[in-house]
């Protein structure tokens, strides 16, 4: 019985089997209908266990062929199937609907490549981390020679290449592509850099702390053992430490000369109201300071000054007419001034009369240039003149006439 059986074969095939005639016409029909069905559904099932059959045993076989994978192609699989012994030997498989081997295939192709992709992606984050930990090595390297103060925030490249160069973790920096060992090092110079706030001020608090200062000959080396000896001293970098050192060196260097300034007039002032004071007296070269200095002891001049030697200095240089060395200081100061506003005066006068001097030869030039252009335009206009009057005698009805009779008197 097959589904496309038709009830008038059957009945030729049947005609003398006696169950088939014990039936009526109709009854057999309808018998007949039944059975039909039953044979379609029975092939359609069996068709389908064979296709489910054929799809797993397809995908088994595909899995199990290593040379297919994610980038092959299925003009490819289906010659590498051909050479396959368990595919050639399984009728069912070769009879398979090409749309389902097809399907399966594509199925198969699409599974490989999201492993493929999976283990691209697991290789490049093996390979990120095992970067990462080898940039992480070799800041550790700059960090142990930041501690031993061979890295400071005024480090150069030029002068630590010798000693990074011989370990290890820059050679294995090397090989791997990204940031450069130079680059890593500029990054960790300039955040050195960026904490010489910070560390300034710890600096000041440890300073404070201390009860410390610093004066124009404090030394390096003594200011750098006051900041190490405290227990955040070793937070600070040797380079920031360096330049807070000579700011501070630099402004205690000035606070110094200002006071030895502010000294220098306070005792200059002392000393011009300590002459006025003898020459309130009287003092002349015939004055001896014996006899003067009892006049002069309850005197507020007198007593600003601070010892005796000093006032008698200023007695004899106001005796002798000569001016006391804070005086003198001051005048040679002001001579040096006075020379240099003359040398720079000089050199500003020699300077604007050589530019007089050009500029004077630059207008003789140009008075010269316009009185050329002015002569050779009035000769131009005393030709024009001439010219014109040439041409109106020559063309004057009154000439012509003359010429005439000159003529016919000479031909008398």
């Amino acid at each position: 019985m097959k589904e496309s059986l038709k009830y008038q074969k059957a009945c030729e095939m049947f005609a003398k089997d006696p169950l088939w005639m014990a039936v009526n016409d109709e009854d057999r029909k309808e018998i007949f209908k039944d059975c039909i069905g039953f044979v379609v559904r029975r092939d359609k099932e069996r068709k389908e266990q064979c296709r489910t059959r054929n799809l797993a045993a397809f995908s088994h076989i595909l899995q199990s062929m290593d040379q297919i994978i994610y980038n092959t192609t299925w003009a490819q699989a289906q010659r590498m199937l051909i050479e396959n012994p368990q595919f050639a030997g399984d009728t069912n498989l070769q009879l398979m609907d090409k749309e389902d081997a097809l399907s399966v295939f594509e199925e198969h192709i699409k599974q490989a490549e999201k492993e493929h992709d999976e283990e691209k992606e697991q290789e490049e984050k093996r390979l990120r981390r095992q970067h990462r930990k080898t940039r992480e090595e070799y800041l550790l390297l700059l960090a142990d020679l930041h501690k031993r103060g061979e890295i400071t925030s005024m480090s150069l490249w030029s002068s630590l290449f010798p000693i990074i160069s011989t370990d290890t973790r820059f050679e294995h920096m090397l090989l791997q592509p990204g940031s450069s060992p130079l680059d890593l090092f500029k990054f960790f110079v300039e955040d050195l850099k960026e904490q010489y706030i910070e560390d300034r001020r710890l600096i000041k608090d440890i300073m404070t702390g201390k009860d410390l200062h610093i004066i124009a000959t404090t030394d390096f080396k003594e200011f750098s053992e006051w900041i190490m000896s405290h227990p955040k001293g070793e937070k600070v970098d040797q380079g920031n430490m360096k330049l807070c050192y000579n700011s501070m060196v630099e402004k205690a260097e000035n606070k110094a000369k200002d006071e030895e300034k502010e000294l220098v007039r306070r005792k200059r002032r002392l000393e011009s109201e300590f002459r006025n004071l003898l020459k309130a007296h009287n003092v002349d070269q015939s004055s001896e300071w014996t006899v003067i200095k009892p006049k002069l002891e309850q005197e507020k001049a007198y007593l600003a000054l601070e010892n005796d030697e000093e006032r008698e200095d200023a007695f004899n240089h106001y005796k002798n007419g000569t001016a006391g060395p804070y005086t003198l200081d001051v005048l040679e100061k002001k001579k040096k001034k006075k020379d240099k506003k003359k040398k720079s005066k000089r050199s500003d006068g020699n300077s604007d009369s050589e530019g007089e001097i050009r500029e004077k030869e630059k207008k003789k030039k140009k008075k010269h240039s316009k009185e050329d252009r002015t002569d050779d335009e009035e000769k131009g206009k005393k030709s024009r003149r001439s010219r014109k009057r040439s041409h109106s005698h020559t063309d004057s009805p009154r000439h012509s006439s003359d010429k005439r009779k000159r003529q016919e008197s000479e031909t008398d």
